[in-house]
């Protein structure tokens, strides 16, 4: 693939970023918009909470796979040089960026925490592991998915910081310094509810 053809891979990855699976899912099977019910978001935790453990799978794995595959796909066919690195990562970004705001769905979207760690996955296997390693007791203990999900993220691109700055040809840095900040500050009205005591834990309806 050259590079310019790479190049189109950053918009392509949006567009795929775009897909609204969230909201899609809601409209078939219940005939919503799931973005105005419970938080609002397209994500597998507002799914769980409005259309059922099924359906909140179904949004969690097709999200991560909307993340994993473009970079996986693009991953597998170069040969890793300085520039394709630093567009590889730019195309996670982009697939965060449309995740969060999708041009499919008015710019309104969902956190973009499964679609992060499926391009984690690919990028850093061992990132995702942490993240999942770190969010998992999180919600065990407190059973807010939000405070696993900020924390499992955090810890993920610290992670990839750290593992890429030394690496000749690796630019996962750039992705983890963007998409980390970004993760966080799309949780920030959970992160205000955490602080007040009133943010909704796993199970609970909203």
């Amino acid at each position: 693939m050259n590079q310019q053809i790479l190049l189109l891979m950053v918009p392509v990855s949006y567009l795929i970023g775009s897909i609204p699976v969230g909201l899609i899912i809601g409209k078939l099977k219940a005939g919503i918009d799931i973005r105005k019910h419970g938080s609002q978001s397209t994500g597998a935790t507002n799914a769980l909470r409005i259309l059922g453990t099924k359906s909140a799978i179904l949004v969690l794995i097709l999200d991560f796979l909307k993340g994993a595959i473009p970079i996986f796909y693009l991953m597998l066919i170069e040969d890793i040089n300085s520039n394709n690195a630093i567009l590889i990562a730019i195309c996670g970004i982009a697939i965060i960026f449309g995740h969060n705001w999708p041009i499919f769905a008015g710019f309104k979207g969902g956190k973009g925490v499964a679609s992060a760690v499926g391009i984690a996955t690919v990028l850093n296997p061992l990132s995702a592991l942490a993240a999942i390693l770190t969010f998992l007791p999180i919600l065990f203990i407190t059973r807010y998915v939000s405070l696993g999900s900020i924390l499992g993220a955090i810890t993920a691109m610290i992670i990839l910081v750290v593992q890429s700055i030394s690496v000749i040809n690796d630019y996962n840095y750039l992705y983890a310094l963007i998409v980390g900040p970004l993760l966080v500050v799309k949780h920030h009205e959970n992160i205000g509810r955490l602080l007040k005591g009133n943010e909704n834990k796993f199970g609970e309806k909203l």
